[in-house]
């Protein structure tokens, strides 16, 4: 009798450390996906599923909670930063959707499930092509970046 409630005891011990130590959430502390929680500086560490771009390539985005609005610098496309600002909106339903328009027309060239949301990391997927994933992390705007205008 004593063996059986030993082993009770233990199986009990065991049973109670697994269901406390359930590894799938450790340090992923998911935020859900409001305005709020992207508000500030995210700069892009990686693209298209891992990739990093051209050595010294970067993309940054500003996002302001308040007035839903964007501001994004970057030079993918040219030797120099471009500056660019609009604003964005966060649709939730099945899953949150971001989407953004231009301050100069147009809207963003994809729509962008976010799949994944932290203090420190996001990552996008686009709506309709489940193969470009980018990666965001929190930063700060370099000072040699173009200032908004005051």
């Amino acid at each position: 009798m004593k063996k059986i409630v030993k082993f009770a005891m233990v199986l009990f011990v065991v049973l109670t450390a697994m269901a406390c130590s359930n590894n799938d959430n450790i340090g992923n502390d998911y935020l859900d996906v409001t305005a709020n929680n992207i508000s500030g500086v995210w700069k892009m560490e990686s693209y298209d599923n891992g990739s990093t771009g051209v050595e010294g390539s970067y993309y940054y985005i500003t996002f302001n909670r308040k007035e839903r609005s964007f501001v994004s610098y970057d030079n993918l496309n040219s030797m120099e930063a471009v500056r660019r600002s609009g604003k964005f909106d966060i649709v939730t339903n099945e899953a949150a959707v971001i989407y953004g328009v231009y301050d100069f027309g147009g809207d963003w060239e994809y729509r962008y499930y976010v799949r994944e949301l932290t203090k420190e990391r996001m990552v996008w997927v686009a709506v309709g092509d489940e193969s470009l994933v980018q990666v965001y992390v929190r930063a700060e705007l370099p000072e040699w970046l173009p200032k908004d205008e005051e």
